[in-house]
C-alpha cells in the first residue's frame, strides 16, 4: 500500500512538468499571433513620409509571411484610429420616354441585409481607388515623355471600362435607356460643425461631388439638380422605388 503511495507522488511532478511546458508552447503560439495581428497597423502608423519606422519594419518584414498567409495586412484607416471620408456612387438613370432618377450606392435603407450593403461600399470604393483623371489636351502637350503618358491612358482605360460595366448594369437592372455614374465623397465633419452647428453626418453638405479631372474644384454642399437628377415631383427615386418601376414595366 505504501508502494503505491510513493509510485503515485513520484509521478505527480512529471506530469506538472509536461502541463507547464504545453501551457508554454500554446502561450509562444499566442505571443506570435498577436504580434503578427499587430504588425501591419503598427508599421502603417508608426510609416514616415519615406519609410516604415525602424522599431516596426523588423517586425513587420520577419513575420510577412505569416501575416500575409493569413491576410492579417487589410487595411486599417477606414476602422479606426483616425477613419477617413467614405466614398459613395451617384448614379442618375434616364428612361427612353425622359422620366429620370436617381440611385444612390451604398443605401443601408434599401440594401438589406447588410451583407448587401456591404457589398456595395466595396463596389464604390473600388471604383474610386481606380479613378485616374481624363487626359485633356493640355496633359497631352505637357506631358514629360511617352511612357508616363501611355501608363497613363492605360490606367485611365482601366477604370472607364469598370465604371463602363457599371452603367451598362445598371441600365440592365432597371430598364432604363442611359445611366451616369458620379462618385460622391462623404467627408467627415469639422468640430464647428458637429458641437455647433449641430450637423448630422448624414447632412447633405457634407456630400462632396469629386470630379473626373483634378484641376476642376469639386462642388461641395447640396448635389446639384442637374447633377443628381430628380423626378417629377421633385423627389429622388430610392432603388426600392426604382425596383417597383421596373417590375411596372414588366
Amino acid at each position: 500500500m505504501a508502494k503505491r503511495v510513493i509510485e503515485s507522488a513520484d509521478s505527480t511532478p512529471g506530469s506538472i512538468a509536461l502541463s507547464a511546458k504545453f501551457k508554454l508552447s500554446i502561450s509562444l503560439i499566442l505571443v506570435f499571433h498577436l504580434l503578427a495581428v499587430i504588425a501591419e497597423p503598427f508599421a502603417l502608423f508608426t510609416r514616415g513620409a519615406n519609410a516604415v519606422s525602424p522599431a516596426a519594419s523588423p517586425i513587420r518584414k520577419n513575420l510577412a509571411p505569416y501575416v500575409e498567409f493569413g491576410y492579417l495586412n487589410h487595411g486599417y484607416f477606414f476602422f479606426a484610429p483616425n477613419p477617413g471620408p467614405s466614398h459613395l456612387l451617384e448614379c442618375n438613370l434616364k428612361s427612353a420616354n425622359g422620366d429620370q432618377s436617381r440611385l444612390r450606392l451604398p443605401d443601408r435603407r434599401t440594401q438589406w441585409p447588410r451583407l448587401l450593403y456591404h457589398r456595395h461600399f466595396m463596389l464604390a470604393e473600388f471604383l474610386h481607388q481606380l479613378h485616374v483623371d481624363a487626359i485633356t489636351e493640355q496633359d497631352e502637350a505637357s506631358a514629360p515623355n511617352k511612357e508616363l503618358l501611355s501608363a497613363w491612358r492605360a490606367e485611365r482605360a482601366r477604370f472607364e471600362l469598370v465604371r463602363d460595366s457599371m452603367i451598362k448594369h445598371l441600365k440592365h437592372r432597371y430598364g432604363v435607356d442611359s445611366a451616369e455614374i458620379f462618385r460622391l465623397e462623404h467627408r467627415l465633419p469639422s468640430d464647428i460643425e458637429v458641437f455647433r452647428d449641430k450637423i448630422p453626418l448624414n447632412d447633405e453638405r457634407l456630400y462632396v461631388v469629386l470630379p473626373d479631372v483634378s484641376i476642376v474644384a469639386p462642388t461641395s454642399g447640396p448635389i446639384p439638380e442637374a447633377i443628381s437628377g430628380v423626378t417629377k415631383a421633385g423627389k429622388p427615386i430610392l432603388e426600392s422605388e426604382l425596383g417597383k418601376t421596373e417590375k411596372g414595366r414588366q
